[in-house]
């Protein structure tokens, strides 16, 4: 059994549509309490997506509206920018 390769999870960017490995994006969580939250540590239950940490992928999925409807969440998603562009950096 050694020798075989290690299954990496794929996740599809709401910005730029890219897959790449769930542990190079950035994943954003829906919570009942606050909103749209930055997950860093990827703990947060419920319906998420994930972003590239590249600030062009944010600004794209903030123009098109992509991050509440990837999300469900209602709004532009334009309150949660700040929160999303600091945690890429």
């Amino acid at each position: 059994m050694t020798g075989e390769p290690r299954h990496v999870p794929l996740r599809r960017c709401v910005g730029c549509g890219k897959q790449r490995p769930q542990a190079e994006l950035i994943r954003l969580a829906a919570l009942p309490s606050d909103g749209i939250v930055v997950d860093r540590e990827r703990r947060f239950g419920g319906r998420g997506a994930y972003l590239c940490s590249g600030a062009n992928c944010v600004k794209r999925a903030l123009a098109r509206g992509s991050i509440p409807r990837a999300l469900r969440q209602p709004g532009s998603g334009t309150a949660w920018a700040e929160r999303i562009l600091d945690a890429g950096t």
